[in-house]
């Protein structure tokens, strides 16, 4: 899903209506224990430190196929130093910290990320896509 704030960038950048703030060069995915919003709230990422936790740079992403980008090697998250809870959901920043959601998803499988362990995302199981635009009559 994306959140609207990308919406908006992707289309004023696109259509050269709005070119401020310009299209993001680096993407970074996370993780959240809870469901984000389109509005670009909701997210619960781990927190703490000594957590282990940060979110992943997002740089081997495949060339567009009917519309559609994956990535192309596994994405590792660092191994846990504590426990993060039940992850239900990924999350696409703008930045490595703080940032702005620009998409998100519902995991395949919720995971309880317990001490010492990676988590990762095989290749080819991230897919991203923007919506088909509509008409209303």
């Amino acid at each position: 899903m994306n959140t609207t704030y990308f919406k908006n960038v992707i289309v004023g950048n696109t259509f050269n209506t709005q070119t401020t703030p310009a299209l993001p060069t680096q993407y970074w995915i996370g993780l959240s224990s809870t469901p984000p919003t389109v509005g670009g709230t909701g997210v619960t990422e781990p927190s703490g430190v000594g957590t282990g936790y940060s979110r992943v740079q997002l740089t081997n992403l495949s060339a567009p196929v009917n519309g559609e980008i994956h990535n192309g090697g596994v994405v590792s998250f660092d191994e846990s130093l504590t426990s993060w809870g039940t992850v239900t959901h990924y999350v696409v920043y703008d930045a490595p910290v703080s940032g702005n959601l620009l998409m998100f998803g519902l995991l395949a499988i919720s995971r309880q990320v317990e001490q010492n362990t990676v988590v990762a995302i095989r290749a080819g199981e991230l897919t991203t896509t923007l919506e088909n635009p509509t008409i209303t009559p």
